[in-house]
């Protein structure tokens, strides 16, 4: 009766055993897996099916601290990722497809304000950037186009009032670019080609009275 006992009172326990680092017959990863530092703390874990990776895996530092979360989905080729500061605060958020960013990515600051966002796509940045300043307020917005600045540049006074606007060609400026003083009158107008100031460039004060003019054409 003991020994009856005690195997029934086992049977719980052995239910929820689980192997881990578990490959099958073609070699392919199946289940849980683990990795660890040489120092035996845990690097990451897991789960596996068919030697793809799905559900929620979990990264840490060699310290312990959490470092990265990954929710697997579309058979193991896209994660929506979080990533985190030593203190455990979000510090980026976004996507990778075939391990490579795709879509928004946003990036915060230990006091979980927005501070960066980026559009990729394909592990290139591919839309627009858009940059904070710390109390949350717009700074500037760039364009891209496959990792080359390409379209509409511009800058904010922490108001929130345009400070410069200006523009790229496939890397290089191009066009017209104005810059204002935080009154709103204009401080510099001027042109680029080619990443080159070319024409007449005027300069204003404060009060919008002409200060100087330069022609980069002389």
């Amino acid at each position: 009766m003991k020994k009856l006992l005690l195997f029934l009172f086992c049977i719980p326990f052995l239910s929820f055993t689980q192997e881990v680092n578990q490959t099958d017959v073609d070699g392919n990863k199946q289940g849980v897996w683990t990795k660890s530092y040489k120092n035996g703390k845990v690097r990451y874990k897991g789960q596996f099916k068919n030697d793809k990776p799905f559900g929620l895996f979990y990264y840490y530092q060699i310290s312990g601290e959490l470092q990265a979360e990954k929710k697997f989905f579309h058979n193991g080729t896209a994660a929506a990722t979080h990533i985190f500061y030593k203190g455990g605060e979000l510090q980026a958020a976004g996507l990778y497809v075939n391990e490579l960013k795709d879509s928004t990515w946003n990036y915060y600051n230990r006091d979980s304000l927005l501070i960066m966002s980026e559009e990729y796509q394909q592990g290139k940045l591919n839309g627009t950037t858009k940059t904070y300043y710390y109390e949350g307020s717009i700074y500037e917005i760039k364009s891209w186009n496959k990792d080359v600045l390409d379209g509409k540049w511009e800058q904010f006074f922490m108001d929130g009032t345009l400070k410069m606007q200006s523009a790229y060609n496939q890397g290089k400026r191009d066009g017209k670019q104005t810059c204002y003083h935080p009154n709103g009158k204009v401080y510099y107008k001027g042109k680029y080609t080619y990443d080159l100031k070319v024409g007449v460039w005027e300069y204003f004060n404060e009060e919008g009275v002409t200060d100087t003019i330069i022609n980069y054409n002389e």
